[in-house]
């Protein structure tokens, strides 16, 4: 729950404050959420979203962080649900948000998931409750052995005594409204209203995806760092633009603007080699460039650089492929 400074979790409680919701409620009153996922979470589900829906999804939220600077931060930036009741920022009371919640995001840093779980009390408030981990490098295995001594599993889960635990791993485009969250594939499986509450959440700053477990650590990397390698490739493509004459801003609004309808043009159903020769005349521009990046293998530059980062991610879970660029 701690993501660099702050206690990341998102819940929510039907009924009053503390008391335990009816099995058969259908909408959820309260949510805990923050760092930046959490902050983007906040924008999209409190601020617009919501507002398009007679029923929301959750009525008012609670940051727990560990300093009075994030403490301010977060009630300046949601200064108007702040003055609302609708989010609450507390410090030092990580059990006591859990008890009022219902559905917790732990968003922390690898290093500090075990340290968090083993806090005394947290076991027990998170009793029978819907966890959400985006940790990466923490397997639901990892996670529920950390807080229970073992893995869930269909002998182990019938008596309520567990929190149901989901992975998801957001990209960093979630802060756009525009993420990809894959949702890892539990056995045993999830309830299904705690999956469809999960895809809401996620849903409303992007895509989700459920994913095979197997396939996790790979999604972290497919998913996760691709956002910073087409970053890279925007970023060579506009100094490449200046170099020949073209002004930073009037560059980068070409180069933008041009991989976002890419993009579409590939979501709408188009093949990459459709768009590549869509573009592309004989004896023309495009294709001299193209044979330039061929020439100097980007193709496989770019593919080696995302099998390292898979590999790198499987590493932080201790799974070896026979395709990892290092053992």
């Amino acid at each position: 729950m701690v993501h660099g400074d702050t206690l990341s979790a998102c819940s929510a409680a039907v009924r009053p404050p503390c008391q335990r919701p009816d099995t058969q409620a259908r909408s959820f009153n309260k949510a805990i959420t923050l760092g930046n996922l959490g902050k983007a979470i906040i924008a999209n589900l409190a601020v617009r979203r919501q507002s398009e829906s007679s029923v929301p999804l959750f009525s008012d939220f609670i940051a727990c962080v560990r300093t009075e600077q994030s403490r301010k931060a977060l009630e300046d930036q949601f200064a108007e649900h702040h003055s609302g009741g609708r989010f609450r920022v507390t410090t030092g009371e990580n059990v006591r948000a859990l008890e009022c919640s219902d559905v917790v995001i732990l968003a922390v840093d690898p290093a500090d998931v075990e340290h968090v779980l083993s806090e005394p009390g947290c076991r027990e408030a998170l009793r029978g409750k819907l966890l959400i981990s985006v940790a990466a490098g923490w397997s639901r295995q990892k996670l529920e052995t950390a807080l229970y001594g073992s893995p869930t599993t269909a002998e182990n889960s019938g008596d309520g005594s567990r929190a149901y635990i989901l992975r998801a791993l957001p990209n960093i485009a979630a802060l756009a409204g525009q993420g990809l969250t894959a949702m890892e594939i539990s056995d045993p499986p999830l309830p299904e209203s705690h999956l469809r509450l999960a895809d809401a959440i996620f849903q409303s700053v992007g895509k989700t995806a459920h994913t095979p477990p197997h396939l996790m650590d790979a999604t972290t990397a497919v998913a996760g760092s691709t956002p910073a390698f087409f970053s890279i490739i925007c970023d060579a493509l506009i100094d490449a633009s200046v170099a020949v004459g073209m002004p930073r801003e009037l560059a980068r609004t070409m180069i933008v603007q041009s991989m976002q309808g890419t993009a579409s043009m590939l979501q709408g159903g188009l093949s990459t080699a459709q768009v590549r020769d869509q573009g592309t005349s004989a004896e023309g521009c495009t294709i001299g460039g193209i044979m330039v990046l061929e020439e100097g293998a980007v193709r496989g530059h770019v593919g080696r650089a995302l099998r390292e980062a898979v590999t790198i991610a499987r590493q932080m879970g201790h799974v070896q492929h026979v395709n990892d660029t290092r053992h």
